[in-house]
């Protein structure tokens, strides 16, 4: 569990009846952050489930011993792809649903560095001179096993494929050119539902689009389309997809990230090549970013790697900014120059190359931006959640106990949230609005300010009592999770300490 506590000052002023703010809405007296830089926008799956979740140079090169391969190590990492393949599935076992085959490019020593089994890795480097990779940096992974590169080196995508344990060479495309299968330095590559590929040529300023066998069908994003500039592409690099087709997707809505303009621009087009809208740095408040990946997650929020500001950025589906994750370092939740960024859509597993290490993290959820004011004689709760969550949030009296339920495993959309509580005791204010006519039932032992018990078992008074609802200390306390099915090993939880 990551936790959270702060202290929050209401300063009220009472008036011909009426309780109004001293201040515009609160002052923090004081917050503690209960461990050292551990943001929970991402967080590590437990030990049992991933004993390394960040593994270096010297986890690599102990895994490559086994294999014979100690002359594989990190250099250049450039792109990462996923996927549960078909072949290694055992349909009856769910179980086993969470059982990724992961492909690291390692461009600095043209090879893929890959799980063959859930248990040991291998490499592939290609048997022939034209097998050889030269530079490569983007690839996509499908359920059937094909694996696609782009060979930027070569200026050719080539295509492998995984039948369980192994890759194999199955073909290359193109050369160089700029004629519709021709390419000039091709970056990111993904595909979509039907296995269409889609290759970020960047040299040629363009998005080429070919079917599963590679035919060519179009193309958009032309810089010399002088008609259409604001849907011009220059430079176009890293390339993500959601389709509406996909198993594992939240939003009917299928679109094409792109990221351009020597790696510092973002932007969205339909999936046949129609402008949306697009995005910079400054949007989201940073003077200057190199992004060098995106991904999807299954909620179609979009995420990106920065190099240049060693983070993660994350956006919703209409490029509205979440939040960003991490900082530069080599310790836990920190990163040295991120290259790329693959997720799991179904589970919510994250893995992220930078330049020395390979992460793996599971989605998980923040409460940001709390803020607490009183009004209309109740209190209300804001804050911004950077994931879908289910959140569940009570009201404790000074000595701990609790006075209201405010929800209950609710789920929340990600962003702007509000709670309100009416200052009654119980789960009263829940219920109804209309307290002046309802009877409150209260424990002798509640501890709430302000009951006189007449009897050892229960008192019951009328709503009216509560009228000017309960005052004194209080904590609101939040707990929040994410949907996926890793959510029972983590819970955010936030506490705020305010007097009323």
């Amino acid at each position: 569990m990551q936790y959270t506590r702060r202290k929050c000052l209401l300063i009220p002023l009472r008036m011909s009846g009426l309780l109004i703010l001293l201040t515009p809405f609160f002052a923090i007296a004081q917050q503690t952050e209960f461990a050292a830089h551990q943001p929970t926008t991402l967080v590590y799956p437990p030990f049992r489930h991933a004993p390394i979740h960040k593994a270096g140079k010297l986890h690599l090169m102990a895994l490559m011993a086994l294999i014979g391969r100690t002359d594989v190590v990190p250099d250049e990492p450039s792109g990462i792809a996923g996927t549960r393949l078909k072949s290694t599935d055992d349909p009856l076992n769910p179980n086993d649903d969470d059982d990724l085959t992961v492909y690291a490019l390692n461009s600095g020593q043209n090879n893929i560095i890959y799980n063959s089994t859930m248990q040991t890795l291998d490499v592939y480097e290609g048997k022939t001179r034209y097998q050889k990779l030269n530079r490569p940096k983007g690839i996509a992974a499908s359920t059937d096993g094909d694996v696609w590169i782009t060979d930027t080196g070569n200026n050719r995508i080539v295509r492998l494929n995984n039948p369980g344990t192994y890759l194999q060479f199955s073909g290359a495309y193109g050369k160089k050119g700029n004629k519709p299968g021709e390419f000039n330095e091709p970056g990111g590559i993904a595909l979509d539902a039907s296995g269409n590929v889609y290759v970020a040529d960047t040299g040629n300023d363009r998005i080429q689009m070919f079917d599963r066998n590679m035919n060519f069908l179009s193309f958009f994003g032309a810089s010399d389309d002088t008609a259409q500039i604001h849907a011009t592409l220059f430079r176009p690099d890293a390339i993500a997809i959601n389709d509406a087709g996909f198993a594992d997707t939240y939003s009917n809505e299928s679109f094409i990230i792109v990221i351009d303009l020597n790696n510092t621009r973002i932007r969205k087009y339909s999936i046949d090549g129609k402008f949306v809208s697009g995005a910079n740095s400054a949007d989201y408040g940073y003077p200057s970013v190199f992004l060098t990946s995106a991904a999807v997650d299954y909620y179609c929020n979009i995420w990106f790697t920065d190099l240049l500001n060693h983070r993660i950025h994350k956006f919703d589906r209409h490029l509205n900014y979440i939040t960003s994750f991490g900082r530069v370092g080599t310790d836990d939740y920190e990163f040295f120059e991120p290259r790329a960024i693959f997720i799991g859509k179904k589970f919510g597993q994250v893995f992220i190359l930078d330049k020395y290490s390979g992460q793996y993290y599971h989605i998980g959820t923040d409460i940001i931006n709390m803020n607490v004011s009183l009004s209309d004689s109740a209190v209300h709760f804001d804050f911004f959640l950077t994931e879908p969550s289910k959140v569940t949030a009570w009201i404790e009296s000074e000595e701990g106990k609790q006075v209201s339920v405010l929800c209950f495993n609710k789920f929340f959309q990600l962003g702007n949230t509000a709670l309100r509580w009416n200052r009654l005791p119980g789960n009263y204010s829940l219920m109804n609005q209309n307290y002046h006519q309802k009877i409150v039932t209260v424990k002798k032992d509640s501890g709430l300010s302000g009951v006189s018990a007449q009897t050892d078992s229960v008192d019951t008074i009328r709503a009216e009592t509560w009228k000017k609802g309960l005052s004194g200390l209080f904590k609101i306390v939040i707990e929040a999770k994410t949907t996926y099915r890793y959510n029972r090993y983590f819970t955010k939880k936030t506490e705020i300490e305010f007097a009323i």
